[in-house]
């Protein structure tokens, strides 16, 4: 099976990612997604194809193996449940291990793919960097690698989950195809629609009502198979609802 290959601008020699604003992660996102789907245009990503296509990746020239495990339950440092974890083992060099919290996700599909988008993106992101200094021992997802000098741990901290999900939310539901739906949709529903800058229409925010709205993101959850409050975040950040 071919890798998923990604790229993105790295610190020398360390294979650390330098800072990244939200759109250039975003396009990472939007590319793993296209090698995991290929040319399928189907919004719902099914959980197993994520984590099947995903045993191999390279990023930035190096080969990382994911392994994938979904049962179990896991616990963070202060013994309360986490819905997933990314480790490496020195004695798995080239190797990371994707956890799942299946006690804690159940039957809920949409928690399922937005976790394993969540951690493959701590993968893709942290997992290069810690192969780079594999001498060390096993380390954790829990201590992302990619802050400024100077900055606390719960500031790294903070890095490294707002990084790992909006790689998560562009693998999901990627601005364009997004966008391509909502739109749809909303002209199926009669939403108000109005023209930004670039001509592409998107929902009126001040004359569409919440319910409306709500309605639109009901659909959209459905269709991408996220939660509706999933949706509303990807909406507002793509900017696919115009100020009220």
């Amino acid at each position: 099976m071919r890798p998923i290959v990604l790229d993105y601008p790295y610190w020398r020699p360390s294979f650390e990612p330098r800072h990244l604003k939200k759109e250039a992660i975003w396009t990472i996102g939007e590319t793993a997604r296209e090698q995991i789907c290929g040319p399928s245009q189907r919004p719902k990503i099914p959980v197993a194809h994520l984590m099947a296509r995903t045993r191999k990746v390279r990023v930035n020239g190096i080969d990382v193996d994911l392994c994938w495990e979904i049962d179990g339950s896991l616990e963070d440092e202060f013994g309360q449940p986490t819905l997933g974890c990314t480790s490496h083992d020195e004695r798995w060099p080239n190797g990371a291990v994707i956890c799942l919290n299946g006690k804690e996700i159940g039957e809920r599909d949409d928690l399922a793919r937005s976790t394993a988008a969540h951690e493959l993106g701590h993968g893709v992101f942290e997992v290069p960097a810690w192969i780079a200094r594999c001498g060390r021992r096993a380390t954790s997802t829990r201590r992302p690698q990619a802050a400024k000098a100077g900055e606390s741990d719960a500031a790294k901290m903070e890095w490294s989950e707002w990084r790992a999900n909006e790689f998560m939310g562009a693998l999901i539901a990627p601005p364009r195809l997004l966008h391509r739906h909502a739109h749809k949709r909303a002209a199926a529903l009669g939403v108000p629609m109005t023209s930004r800058g670039n001509g592409l229409p998107i929902v009126n925010g001040r004359k569409a009502s919440s319910d409306a709205i709500e309605v639109l993101a009901t659909e959209l959850a459905e269709i991408f198979g996220v939660s509706i409050a999933f949706i509303q975040v990807r909406m507002q950040k793509y900017r696919l609802i115009s100020p009220c």
